[in-house]
């Protein structure tokens, strides 16, 4: 994310649930923050759960209140790739790039599904892999729209565990960062080991509850993102449940994102100290800069390299 949303503010409907992982009512309080890009006076809470391990929000907002924190500039729903200036749309076919040979190492060709495209850059780029052929999940009907649009594929405004998927229709399902956003993951991880064939890959890129980034910024670590991140996994959680459903992980690594987290996680602490304020908007220019994000790379590859960037991407085999 690159950009704190000034809109009007939300107050949602919530709910009161146990732990959905394994219903477990015990729990520790682990962050607790307003919503930083939306903006108003209500408080969100992230508790450690003692059964299973799992960080998840409690209370949480509805599935119907939780569509008003997705509006049309949500910064997920970033401008297409073709639209921006050649420099930076450089840059970001780079990293999108850097997520297709996730999939191409394990996987030479078939059908992948990207589940929560959003505007559909990564499906843009996949399309363009030798002997693929790609489709789109996105349940933000205008993002769903833009994605279908920009990248010349099919994409059905829905979610996972609802989508209109015949069952082991798939060689690849992907979540760049979406698995933390979801009611009922246990249901969503359920449709992913029912739609993909044995032999293919489920790819989920989340945040990294072992980062750096957690330790040293608090409640303002981006992985938190309240109120939209209703989960948080650590390696170890993730790598049962999906054994439990017939996967063997064969990866994990830091593939992308740990500089911008670590900005957006600064920005979200000025944001809370100074609104925004020109203090906000310097703080934003500088931690932006090229020349500071150069400064920072040797640092930023030493702790990708071991694994405790912001956010980390495991890959999951479906056995037979």
């Amino acid at each position: 994310m690159n950009a704190i949303m000034p809109t009007a503010p939300v107050e949602p409907q919530l709910e009161w649930t146990a732990c959905e992982i394994c219903g477990s009512h015990q729990r520790t309080l682990v962050a607790e923050r307003t919503d930083l890009f939306l903006g108003g006076t209500q408080n969100y809470r992230m508790y450690l759960c003692h059964g299973c391990g799992v960080m998840y929000q409690h209370p949480r907002p509805t599935r119907q209140s939780m569509r008003y924190f997705y509006p049309d500039e949500y910064p997920q729903y970033t401008p297409e790739l073709a639209t921006e200036h050649w420099l930076k749309r450089l840059d970001r076919r780079y990293g999108l790039r850097k997520r297709c040979r996730v999939i191409t190492k394990y996987v030479r060709c078939g059908r992948l599904l990207d589940v929560g495209c959003a505007t559909g850059d990564f499906l843009s780029e996949m399309k363009l892999q030798p002997g693929w052929s790609v489709i789109g999940l996105e349940p933000n009907h205008a993002a769903a729209t833009r994605a279908q649009h920009a990248a010349g594929v099919p994409v059905v405004s829905a979610v996972l565990n609802e989508a209109p998927f015949a069952d082991a229709s798939f060689d690849a399902i992907t979540m760049w960062d979406v698995l933390e956003h979801v009611h009922d993951p246990l249901a969503i991880l359920d449709a992913v080991a029912r739609l993909l064939r044995p032999g293919g890959v489920f790819v989920v890129n989340h945040p990294n509850t072992a980062s750096i980034d957690r330790r040293l910024f608090g409640r303002y670590w981006l992985g938190y993102e309240l109120p939209r991140h209703l989960y948080l996994y650590p390696g170890d959680l993730l790598r049962r449940l999906m054994e439990e459903r017939g996967f063997i992980e064969i990866e994990r690594r830091c593939v992308y994102g740990s500089y911008a987290a670590s900005s957006t996680s600064i920005i979200l602490m000025a944001v809370d100290h100074f609104g925004q304020s020109w203090i906000t908007h310097l703080i934003r220019a500088i931690v932006y800069s090229k020349w500071l994000r150069i400064l920072w790379l040797p640092y930023f590859k030493f702790i990708d390299k071991q694994r405790l960037g912001s956010n980390i991407t495991a890959v999951f085999r479906r056995v037979a």
